[in-house]
């Protein structure tokens, strides 16, 4: 065994750990993930990251891509400040542009398909969106409507991505929206296969952006939405796009830590 700190961030309400130090074993990754949410049941998901700060760098636990994990990488790289970097994310082959506005807002690229035309409608009102390293499928509101406020809507997510054949992928979510006055709201279950965790997410960055695809593709036009997290925190989907061409995708949103440093053993 041997000794680790961490810290906590809350992307949207969305509690992530970030490991200060990059591990490439998958098992001891997961035995870390399992000791923090042992030690901390609200986190959902947690993240190592590299030491090196002129080579960023993030790995999930189940070597998955995260949109909020990215953008409290993010903060931590450029310790709250203003500005902007690249870097490599677990799940994603190339670098990702991320960074810290004038707002103090936390952003993050994210690593969507080039074409809106590559949504697929795999049911009436169900959209198949793919990313490296995450799948999701999003269902519009009238869809929705029969699983929302469900007594184990994780269950059901996870029905809906077995009949899919999303689960053997390194992570894949069910979107279910719902429609906000002025705006809309999600309700994210996500399941990461390498560690077997299945949470209802208090928020989610990945399954924001691609609320905002399905938008777009539906409104043939660029998008900049508040989303409504389930913590009823706001992470904005930027979109914007040529015809069906994606031009850029990012979310945007605060992030709130205490600034504890914890020890763990794993």
């Amino acid at each position: 065994m041997k000794e680790f700190s961490y810290q906590i961030f809350l992307p949207g309400g969305n509690a992530t750990a970030l490991v200060f130090d990059s591990e490439n074993n998958l098992q001891f990754r997961k035995t870390i993930n399992d000791t923090i949410m042992k030690t901390f049941p609200y986190i959902e998901q947690v993240g190592f990251l590299s030491s090196d700060t002129e080579k960023p760098e993030l790995i999930m636990a189940g070597n998955e891509f995260c949109g909020n994990a990215t953008r409290c990488a993010a903060w931590h790289f450029l310790k709250g400040i203003p500005g902007e970097i690249k870097i490599k994310v677990s799940g994603v082959d190339r670098m990702l542009k991320a960074g810290v506005t004038k707002e103090y807002e936390a952003w993050a690229e994210m690593p969507v398909n080039n074409h809106l035309t590559d949504i697929k409608e795999v049911s009436d009102g169900f959209y198949l969106v793919e990313m490296e390293g995450i799948s999701h499928i999003v269902i519009i509101p009238e869809q929705s409507k029969k699983y929302i406020g469900q007594a184990d809507i994780k269950a059901l997510g996870k029905e809906i991505l077995t009949k899919y054949q999303l689960l053997d992928v390194p992570a894949a979510g069910v979107i279910f929206i719902e429609a906000e006055t002025g705006t809309y709201k999600i309700h994210p279950c996500v399941y990461v296969s390498a560690i077997n965790t299945l949470f209802y997410e208090t928020a989610c960055g990945s399954g924001t952006i691609a609320t905002g695809l399905v938008i777009a593709m539906l409104r043939k036009k660029s998008v900049e939405i508040p989303i409504m997290q389930p913590s009823s925190k706001i992470i904005k989907a930027i979109v914007c796009c040529e015809d069906s061409t994606v031009t850029k995708a990012l979310i945007s949103g605060k992030i709130e830590t205490n600034g504890l440093i914890y020890k763990g053993l794993g």
